[in-house]
């Protein structure tokens, strides 16, 4: 059998998944990259997909809440072609350091690849870019990520002393803090150990290229120092807003950042060593037999696995116990006694919410009580509906009214659409950064008072040209210098973009940031304000939410509004519809644009009909 990177990681899943794939490829259906006698083209085609779904998956490494509603269409062609450009700008990059002869290619057919054949079975490593010179050879992995990753990773000499990067920068380069220092603490050695998870968030990356250096350590025979290193974008990094004669972005070296994995990947061989052994008789077993659940399932995550529906059949559609809320932090059944991981529960048959015993939701046992209350709660939502056959919703009424009390008219209802592209298109942003196109507003004069269409405001841009200017102008004339509160849904996302204009458009920066103090999350009257409410609690959970506090789960409690009867229906299909403008003709365009305002209007007309719900909810409570 030939393997490549993609095809291995995903055999290497669980002790099923080859079994499975086996099964799907027999019965033609196309749910995975993986067939028993894939050709070199096949690999090498599973290859470029995967570079795409990656960059994808960063695209929606943000904090929004809607990430489970990407987009999967392949062939978007803005967005290969922009990871191709962070191939050749780390190309580029590696050239003007190190020199010497670069193998590198757009064409995966055309990269330096090697091969390992152990039996009947071969693995092949495709790279991204190498590099050798008289005495050295660089292996170069191209990732689509940032280094803000890598900047966030931290640990502590001591408990509650300052923090201290895992890694440290040196020039152009992140290096394990332990190979320039000796003085490392017991919490850098346990987080580095994490840096060997291939689950985790930097561990993924270091696990891809564990996978090629597995090969070319078997394949290639030199006297020469072999480095590796990963290629990402370099989050600090701002556009200056140089454009060649096509209007093409210029970017300089900076914009791309490199991680000496090379330390990182030696300690990995082990671990791989056994996993390519694992994999291997999992392709000659082909068995199907049931594996423990987990998060190597990345259940209702970007990385799914497409065997979800099969394992977890008997996890029921609704009420399982995966909708608990903080179900991460495990559960204990007396105070500072052995803790239970949700997938522990969840692999000893306790698939139901209602299997949850009792006594693992007993306050008394937990540090932060009001954590455990909500699963209680949750538990009580469900008992109920069970029993009766009947919903009865929690209500916490003076901590709603006492949330409501403190909004002021004219409400704003806001909510943004925007586009992260992976390299900045437009002065003043950087790698990522979730570029505005679009808003809407509904303006409610009163309680209660707004119609769906006469109170409506907004702003779309026509095309991919720099627009911010007059966004923010559009946006200022709509939302008057008074004392009204300006609603949204999740506010880390809307704060973040105003401070963002703020820092872009400096003569609007008082009225901005004046809207900024005036934003108020709606999600906290039903989720809870501890700032208002003087406590960490959820004010309103219904059975029907289960356990998510997404808009788009309220929304049906309170309003027959539905995004389903949309063309567009979610934040992906929004960013796509965007990203697609330059390939529509003119009737198509004109239809997708008017999709698009329906779609963000219908947004802003939900945080009315929500709030207008819970008004009449505590008023009849």
């Amino acid at each position: 059998m030939n393997i490549s990177k993609t095809t291995f990681k995903a055999l290497n899943r669980c002790g099923r998944y080859a079994g499975l794939a086996e099964v799907a490829r027999e019965e033609g259906h196309a749910v995975v990259a993986f067939t028993k006698d894939a050709s070199l083209e096949d690999l090498m085609n599973v290859e470029s997909d995967q570079k795409l779904e990656d960059l994808l998956t960063d695209m929606h490494d943000n904090d929004r809440d809607d990430v489970f509603e990407r987009f999967h269409d392949k062939d978007v062609p803005l967005m290969m072609k922009d990871f191709k450009k962070i191939e050749n700008l780390a190309a580029k990059k590696i050239k003007h350091m190190f020199g010497g002869d670069i193998i590198f290619s757009e064409d995966t057919f055309k990269q330096k690849r090697f091969e390992y054949t152990l039996e009947h079975d071969s693995l092949f490593s495709f790279l991204d870019i190498y590099q050798e010179d008289e005495d050295h050879i660089r292996i170069i992995e191209v990732k689509a990520t940032t280094s803000k990753k890598f900047d966030e990773a931290s640990f502590y000499f001591k408990r509650g002393k300052d923090k201290n990067h895992m890694f440290e920068r040196i020039g152009e380069i992140y290096y394990p803090y332990h190979i320039h220092h000796q003085d490392v603490s017991k919490n850098y050695l346990d987080k580095y150990q994490n840096m060997l998870d291939k689950d985790h968030k930097i561990g993924e990356y270091v696990y891809d290229i564990a996978y090629q250096r597995f090969i070319i350590d078997h394949v290639l025979h030199t006297n020469k120092k072999v480095s590796y290193f990963l290629a990402i974008l370099n989050h600090e990094y701002v556009f200056d807003g140089s454009y060649d004669l096509m209007h093409q972005p210029i970017y300089t070296d900076e914009i791309i950042r490199l991680v000496d994995v090379t330390e990182i990947t030696k300690e990995m061989m082990p671990r791989l060593s056994y996993d390519v052994s694992e994999v291997l008789k999992r392709v000659d077993l082909l068995s199907v037999e049931k594996v423990n659940l987990g998060k190597h399932c990345f259940y209702h995550k970007d990385k799914e696995c497409p065997f979800v529906p099969i394992c977890f059949k008997d996890v029921p559609k609704e009420d399982s116990i995966l909708t608990y809320l903080d179900r991460h932090h495990g559960y204990v059944y007396e105070k500072k006694g052995d803790k239970q991981d949700i997938w522990e529960l969840l692999n000893e048959g306790h698939v139901h919410a209602l299997d949850l015993e009792d006594a693992l939701l007993e306050p008394s046992h937990y540090d932060a009580p009001n954590r455990i209350i909500k699963n209680t709660i949750q538990k009580e939502t469900i008992q109920y509906y069970m029993d009766q056959k009947k919903e009865k919703p929690y209500l916490n009424h003076r901590n709603i009214q006492l949330i409501l009390d403190t909004i002021k008219y004219p409400i704003y209802h806001l909510d943004f659409e925007s586009f992260p592209a992976p390299l900045p298109r437009f002065k003043g942003e950087i790698p990522y950064m979730q570029s505005l196109f679009q808003y809407s507003i509904h303006i409610e004069h009163a309680p209660g008072v707004c119609d769906q269409h006469q109170d409506h405001l907004g702003f779309l841009a026509h095309n991919h040209q720099d627009q911010r200017r007059a966004l923010v102008e559009s946006m200022l004339n709509d939302i008057k210098e008074d004392d009204g509160t300006i609603i949204v849904w999740n506010d880390s996302f809307e704060k973040t973009r105003i401070k963002e204009l703020a820092g872009l458009f400096p003569e609007y920066q008082e009225r901005l940031l004046d809207i900024h103090d005036r934003i108020y999350d709606l999600m906290k009257v039903v989720k809870g304000d501890k700032e208002i409410q003087g406590e960490s609690m959820m004010n309103y959970y219904h059975r029907q939410m289960q356990g998510s506090f997404s808009i788009k789960k309220v929304l049906p409690l309170f309003s027959p509004l539905n995004h389903q009867d949309l063309d567009v229906k979610h934040g992906g299909e929004a960013m796509e519809v965007y990203a697609n403008f330059p390939n529509y003709d003119k009737k198509t365009f004109e239809e997708k644009y008017k999709a698009l305002i329906e779609y963000c209007k219908l947004d802003t007309y939900a945080m009315v009909e929500i709030l207008e719900g819970l008004r009449k909810l505590i008023e009849t409570a």
